[in-house]
């Protein structure tokens, strides 16, 4: 999360009282998030985040380096109970999407330019009407009604379309 009291966003994860430089452009963090999802990666899969030194205790670089990914948000508030949901956006399958999506409202080419993984998520939660944003909504709506007239059908038809496809552990094996 952007902190605005500090002049530089950070470049660095404490694990086990030391800190170790990472990169922190969005690149990276798209990796370590596919990886994460990967149920066979080992700890050691996670080293390519690290500049220089890696930790000793990998398992905690790598609970810090999910932190670091996943920083706590106090808004919007949820309910403890709430659970995540299907996902609502993949950062493979939608590649296209959020590089348009950038494009439109920021002018800034994700090809070329590069962002602190901080200021990525923060353009990213910012965008409005764009096609990523509309098939966004696509996945999240839900029939709360119980209508079957034709806005629900439609409704009913974009959100099976653009639903993100969730494989579960069990169906792996």
């Amino acid at each position: 999360m952007i902190d605005l009291t500090k002049a530089k966003l950070p470049e660095a994860i404490e694990v086990s009282g030391s800190f170790y430089r990472i990169h922190t452009d969005f690149r990276y963090f798209i990796r370590f998030g596919q990886l994460l999802s990967e149920k066979e990666a080992l700890p050691h899969a996670f080293d390519f985040m690290f500049i220089a030194e890696i930790p000793q205790d990998r398992i905690a670089g790598f609970k810090a380096l999910t932190a670091f990914m996943n920083p706590p948000r106090l808004l919007p508030r949820k309910n403890g109970r709430e659970e995540a949901g299907p996902p609502v956006i993949d950062y493979q399958l939608d590649a296209d999407l959020i590089y348009a999506a950038f494009m439109q409202q920021y002018h800034i080419d994700l090809s070329m330019d590069s962002l602190h993984w901080y200021q990525f998520s923060a353009l990213l939660a910012g965008l409005r009407e764009t096609k990523l944003t509309d098939i966004i909504s696509f996945r999240l709506w839900e029939n709360t009604s119980g209508k079957k007239d034709e806005y629900t059908r439609a409704m009913q038809k974009l959100h099976d379309a653009w639903e993100i496809e969730v494989i579960d552990a069990e169906d792996d094996a």
